[in-house]
């Protein structure tokens, strides 16, 4: 008979796959457990204050935990409507339990103390969250219509190293300069810039981050089966 936990999990629909307790696992669109040391996440986090930017269902913030981080704070909104949609492609109406709700559950069955807060990264300031050592924002940006500014917020929060994992056009890698590609128009997922990777890692540099290093590329495979190519940059901020 399933639990009480598996019961609630079903009524959700998950962008992650989570291991809420033995034998049973979310059905999240995608399962980032075999792509985890693709991102160059540190074995250990003691100590240290981390950020997971657009956590949704929660997954790097419960595994920057895990990993003995001494705060976690898990940003994002629970409103659909305040995402960024281009204005001929908005709903009329948002339905369904709110975004975090799938955040909730999992922080309740984990028995976790990661602290979310409902707020867009273009108003997460440090004067009110505070400085991070590490910063984790995966498949984020992609969805934002102002990149940019999103970089310097997030520079701004960031006091060590920036864990990035975003998509990027490998056509437009071919040119020997940054340039982006303008999605918004066609594409079944809000995407609005797909930028090359010398376009992200220009767009860091620009943000304030002292120095951009590539730590890989590989697909992030979702559960239907497609794929997207990413890319992994570790951003180090200055000395403040």
């Amino acid at each position: 008979m399933p639990s009480e936990t598996a019961l609630r999990a079903g009524e959700l629909s998950w962008y992650h796959t989570l291991e809420l307790e033995p034998g049973f696992e979310t059905p999240g669109m995608f399962d980032l457990r075999p792509f985890v040391d693709r991102y160059g996440l540190p074995e250990r986090l003691d100590g240290m204050r981390c950020l997971d930017v657009g956590t949704m269902d929660g997954f790097w913030a419960f595994e920057m935990e895990r990993r003995g981080a001494s705060e976690v704070v898990a940003l994002d909104l629970d409103d659909e409507g305040e995402l960024d949609w281009p204005a001929n492609r908005r709903p009329a109406s948002f339905g369904g339990p709110p975004r975090g709700a799938g955040f909730a559950l999992a922080r309740e069955a984990l028995g976790s103390g990661v602290e979310r807060v409902c707020r867009s990264i273009y108003d997460a300031l440090p004067g009110e969250l505070g400085e991070f050592d590490v910063v984790v924002c995966g498949s984020v940006l992609i969805h934002l219509r102002d990149q940019a500014l999103a970089l310097e917020r997030i520079a701004g929060l960031c006091r060590g190293t920036l864990v990035s994992a975003e998509p990027y056009d490998p056509w437009l890698g071919l040119l020997p300069f940054p340039a982006a590609r303008w999605r918004a128009a066609r594409e079944a997922s809000v995407v609005f810039w797909q930028p090359n990777a010398r376009c992200w890692k220009a767009m860091m540099r620009a943000a304030g981050f002292a120095s951009v290093e590539e730590k890989g590329r590989f697909r992030l495979r979702a559960r239907e089966g497609w794929s997207v190519r990413h890319l992994v940059l570790h951003a180090r901020a200055p000395s403040r």
